[in-house]
């Protein structure tokens, strides 16, 4: 016992020769049978308080292998067991017992499947040392509950009704003291968190625990008010475990919750980790119990408290510009914000915009710049979740708000402008596009303010270190450069500049990316202040703001960014040149994006004479790049060459593929972070003394590292990295062909270990790629190769759309399962198994039953209730598999999926016409049953009379797109019901003519022109064309859906070959429209064209004259016409 108490002692020095020694001493030891009895010995009976505890942590160490405890000798067993049970009583020393306390844990957990369960003897002295009015006992009984329960939570599943009535009685108890911030409490509140996943199932654990609900919330009261936040921060936890894992423990108690948290939140006496904790819950309430919160009448108060918080100043005045900090970083404004968003995320827009209004107006009215930045932030926030809502309502409206704020003379204001600008920018396309004429203007003369005080900043004299412009005119290689870069700034967070230009920046390139060709008259203003940015004078922020305009502006333009593309290549070769400059080496992953860019956009032709130097460049600074940013802009580059050289890629795939799997299986983005056992240094890690082999396979339990890690964090560098490189091997399935084909198995399979990644991006990209690669091996015809992938993939799918929680992943998975069923057709169903897996995800999103909508069903009728757009955005696309599922089944498999489909759809559009906030619900429901009726083909005449009335019914709904695809599906459904519609046509034609005399959306007008071609293409016999065809003809050409000019063309086709006196005198309109639809490029199918220029050329040779007074009428035109 002393030559091991020494080792102790060596082990706990601070000489690492010491520690050396007494570490091969301590293995040496592990092989004698005396020394587990000895360190036993040692943990309750050392002078010294640290041995103890070494010595209990080293037993735990060492035992938490359940080999090594079989090792031990039954008696000594016994012997360890009650002896430490033993020191748990006797301990005083905190430290000390928490680590015994851990090593009971383990022997608890190896003694479990025994017959003769140690586990109640430990409850027994654990139910008797709580509820025991002794403080010290009582503390000393909650702490082991604690301890054990993060060790070994499992074996407590045995007895949750006696642990739960337990934890109950203990907050009774303690109530009646009057303090409920006892340690007691918070080691039984700790304890429970640690058990609530346990609960589920067990029906009288959850009604205890259920109704210990206001006495937890009492505690957590007590503890907002101590000194030491840090025990409410980790008391709260048990409500998030409860949120995260049990959820409906929560819904008898929902408003006094919110209440609760809405308090804290709002109590600037509290400290401010509590109020982040309470508001950050009230996100999180509302996204699992929405109908909830909306039928108590309570998201105009969480409103008020979250607009509150928004107006707050930051505790460090450097987080002023910072709006979404990190959970660690986090401050009450900035988590108020991110509620925020996640209120617009969930709550029906309806319930939203109007209250939140109501605080805009005297906030931006105020002389206080905070409430007025959070009037911008809020605006900006939720422009993610209620883009419908504002485009349809709000959009002027706040866009005019917004175009005063960037002018605002308060920096901080201003920049929350600018924000909101590049969030609408974002989010609110296409209607945003139309107000490009008042915002350019605003952004540019910012732009040119900015780099005049940036000219004025300059030094007189400026020593270029690096040649500008550069003046070679090729990509420059880059042989054995190691990357090393002192900091890469990723995020819009401000730097020596005046703090606005990051969001100045933000707002310019949303804004023009999303402009497309509209920024074409804009870009030599726009250029010439890039250009002027990029000055090497600048700082590396401003280089690097202005080189992502510059790839936003090319995203835009494609081909129209010709005339700048030598200067921007002459400019990036000082970015990619071989140098020692740290500021020239930081801007390099941005200058590689940018350059990936423009090969993406400017032009096969036109980039292809830089391909091979460009290709060159890339692998060899990618043969020795350690800089995960630089990697991901590499793994950019390349793909976007990819797009250029299509399968001379095939030399290229040896040199790169490896590096591109590694990075994707790589686990460098997650760092683990350990539990801290007090001080304690930890031990070495065993060898196995005898030299044994480990039977793995039955040693799943024994991976006690797991048990010490306390969480992970994560370096999102490499997330990025590992995002872009799914990305790339994606691009090369859909641009390389063959070239791809002998590395899509293994892309395949490693891909496809990503796709349960914890971060939401990667799933959805690798959901994206995994889709891809089906349809690259259906391309190239490897009938064995789809069958085997989509046997596994769209099994997954169907997992994710029901069990993952993230709505862009649910999103991302019905449109891989889309795409699979549009590209292989019935190649994706060959079984019905398969073709189950799909349906079931259709219908269990109808009813809203998946895990991300957060169904809260509890018998109440909430049938009126409207939903979020995010909600909606998952029926809608749930919705759009429905005909896709038709199309690849044939319409006979696909009509009794049909039938058990469309009530839940008229459902919807009956709870829908109800409430009249509920238009795009209506909308949704009139375009699911119109895209049906094709894959129906001639089986949709059984459902003519079910439906005609139907659609009629949304010919006058006040919403246009609901009346758009209203008419749509009318003019489908005579379509493809053929003679069934005969009768109705006189009721048809009336619905029509109202319709067209009223309506004054192009889109529906549009839409309405093609359901009368359907009418006359189907019998025009029915159709008075006398009456008919002069309005018709009056609304041509179409204006916004050029889909429409397919039916279009067909019609005026089949009129003049079967009804050519009917449109004699409106010929000369007809060759002017189809001159327009051809000369402006209005047609989305290949067939549309051969019809439109078909017809053209049967009336020239009919109908010269006619022909030549239109077409001589422009010389543009008679120009168009020669290139035909």
């Amino acid at each position: 016992m002393e030559q091991m108490t020494q080792i102790i002692t060596n082990l706990l020095s601070s000489d690492n020769d010491t520690i050396k020694k007494a570490t091969a001493d301590l293995q040496e030891a592990y092989k004698h049978p005396e020394t587990i009895p000895a360190l036993c010995e040692i943990a309750v009976s050392a002078p010294e308080p640290q041995v103890r505890q070494y010595s209990a942590v080293l037993l735990k160490k060492h035992l938490a292998k359940l080999r090594q405890w079989n090792k031990v000798p039954v008696e000594q067993q016994q012997a360890i067991k009650q002896g430490m049970l033993n020191a748990l009583m006797q301990e005083q020393q905190k430290s000390v017992r928490k680590a015994i306390a851990q090593f009971v844990g383990v022997l608890v957990r190896h003694e479990a499947k025994k017959a003769d369960s140690w586990m109640n003897e430990v409850l027994k002295f654990i139910y008797s040392y709580c509820s025991s009015s002794d403080p010290k006992q009582s503390e000393l009984g909650s702490s082991t509950f604690a301890i054990l329960a993060d060790a070994a939570p499992d074996q407590f599943l045995q007895h949750m009704e006696s642990v739960c009535e337990m934890f109950t009685a203990a907050l009774v108890a303690t109530e009646a003291t009057g303090n409920m911030a006892t340690p007691v409490i918070f080691n039984i509140l700790t304890g429970m968190t640690y058990l609530v996943p346990f609960t589920l199932g067990h029906n009288t654990a959850e009604q205890t625990l259920q109704k210990s609900i206001p006495l937890i919330v009492k505690s957590l009261q007590a503890f907002a008010v101590q000194p030491e936040v840090d025990q409410f921060v980790h008391a709260f936890d048990i409500l998030e475990s409860m949120a995260d894992l049990n959820a409906k423990l929560l819904n008898n108690h929902i408003k006094m919750l919110l209440e609760f948290c809405l308090e804290a939140a709002s109590n600037t006496q509290l400290d401010s980790a509590v109020r982040i904790k309470a508001v950050a819950y009230v996100g999180w309430l509302v996204r699992l119990k929405k109908k909830l919160i909306i039928k108590q009448k309570l998201i105009e108060p969480i409103i008020r408290v979250v607009f509150n918080l928004m107006a707050t100043e930051p505790d460090d005045e450097d987080d002023d510009e910072e709006y979404f900090l990190a959970e660690d970083n986090s401050n009450p404004m900035t988590t108020a914000t991110q509620t925020m968003d996640l209120l617009a995320l969930s709550v029906p827009p309806e319930k939203l915009i109007p209250p939140l209004l109501q605080l805009l107006e005297p906030a931006l009215q105020g002389q206080d710049p905070l409430p007025r930045r959070a009037a911008y932030l809020s605006m900006a926030v939720i422009a993610e979740g209620c883009s419908e809502a504002i485009c349809n309502k709000y959009l002027e409206t706040m866009l005019n708000i917004v175009k005063v704020g960037i002018t605002d003379p308060i920096p901080l204001v201003r920049n929350a402008a600018f924000f909101a600008l590049g969030q609408f920018s974002e989010h609110l396309q296409p209607d945003i596009t139309k107000f490009a004429p008042q915002i350019l203007p605003i952004l540019f003369e910012f732009l040119h303010q900015l780099c005049n005080e940036l000219r004025v900043s300059w030094p007189n004299e400026v020593v270029v270190t690096e040649p500008w412009p550069p003046k070679t005119d090729t990509i420059l290689y880059i042989n054995q450069l190691q990357i090393k870069r002192k900091s890469v700034l990723t995020n819009y967070s401000g730097g020596t500049e005046p703090k606005h230009i990051d969001r100045m920046f933000y707002a310019l390139e949303t804004f023009c990316e999303n402009l497309e060709d509209e920024l074409v008259p804009h870009l030599p203003v726009l250029m010439e202040i890039l250009f002027e940015a990029l000055s090497p004078n600048n700082s590396v922020r401003v280089r690097e703001l202005a080189l992502s305009a510059i790839s936003a502006a090319a995203n835009a333009t494609n081909e129209n960014m010709l005339p700048y593309f030598q200067r921007l290549i002459t400019i990036l070769q000082s970015y990619l040149a071989p140098t020692e400059n740290e500021d020239i080496i930081s801007l390099r992953p941005q200058a590689i994006d940018t350059l990936a860019a423009l090969a993406r956009t400017i032009g096969k032709q036109n980039f292809m004479p830089l391909a091979t130097d460009t290709m060159t460049f890339a692998l060899n600074l990618l043969e020795n790049a350690e800089d995960p940013d630089v990697r991901r802009a590499l793994y950019n580059l390349i793909a976007s060459l990819a797009e250029v050289v299509n399968e001379e890629m095939a030399s290229v795939f040896p040199k790169v593929i490896e590096r591109m799997f590694d990075s994707i299986l790589s686990t460098e983005e997650v760092v683990p972070e350990f539990k801290d056992d007090d001080g304690v240094p930890a031990p070495a890690d065993e060898a196995d003394e005898n030299g044994e082999d480990i039977d793995i396979e039955h040693s799943d339990d024994e991976d006690d590292d797991l048990d010490n890690i306390a969480g992970y964090s994560v370096e999102n560098s490499y997330l990025d990295e590992k995002e872009e490189a799914i990305l790339a091997l994606k691009e090369f399935a859909e641009h390389t062909g063959t070239a791809f084909i002998p590395y899509l198995e293994k892309s395949y399979q490693n891909v496809y270990k990503m796709i349960d990644h914890p971060q939401e991006d990667i799933r959805k990209v690798s959901i994206d790629a995994l889709s891809s690669f089906v349809v690259a091996l259906f391309k190239q015809q490897d009938v064995q190769g789809v069958a085997n992938a989509i046997t596994i993939l769209i099994p997954k799918l169907g997992q994710i759309v029901h069990d993952d929680e993230e709505v862009s992943v649910v999103l991302s998975a019905l449109e891989g399962l889309g795409d699979l069923l549009k590209e292989l057709k019935q190649v994706a169903l060959p079984t019905v198994e398969l073709r189950d897996v799909i349906f079931a995800c259709i219908t269990d999103v109808l009813h809203g039953k998946v895990a991300c909508q957060f169904d809260e069903s509890n018998g109440d009728d909430d049938e009126d209730a409207e939903e979020s757009e995010y909600d909606e955005a998952i029926v809608e696309g749930a919705g759009n598999m429905l005909p896709l599922l038709g199309g690849a089944m044939g319409p006979d498999e696909f009509r009794p999926y049909f039938e058990r489909t469309f009530p839940i759809i008229l459902q919807k559009l009956q709870k829908a016409r109800k409430n009249e906030d509920l238009d795009t619900q209506r909308a949704f429901a009139y375009g699911a049953l119109a895209e049906c009726f094709e894959p129906l083909q001639n089986h949709t005449g059984i459902f003519f009379h079910a439906f005609c009335p139907v659609l009629i019914d949304g010919l006058s709904d006040e919403f246009d797109q609901a009346r758009q695809n209203a008419v749509y599906g009318l003019g489908e459904l005579v379509l493809y019901s053929g003679d069934k519609s005969f009768e109705a046509y006189p009721h048809i034609l009336n619905a029509l003519s109202q319709a067209v005399s009223k309506e004054t959306k192009p889109s529906a007008l549009d839409n309405i022109c093609g359901a009368i071609a359907r009418l006359i293409i189907v019998n025009s016999t029915l159709v008075p064309l006398a009456q008919v065809l002069p309005v018709f003809i009056q609304h041509l050409p179409l204006r916004e859906d050029f889909d429409e000019n397919a039916s279009i063309f067909k019609c005026l086709k089949q009129l003049y070959l079967q009804a050519r006196d009917a449109i004699a005198g409106s010929l000369e309109q007809i060759i002017a429209i189809a001159i327009h639809v051809l000369y402006k490029k209005e047609y989305t199918e290949k067939e549309t064209y051969d019809t439109a220029l078909g017809l053209l050329q049967e009336i020239r040779e009919n109908y010269p004259d006619k022909f030549s007074a239109v077409a001589n009428s422009n010389p543009e035109i008679i120009a168009f016409l020669q290139t035909l």
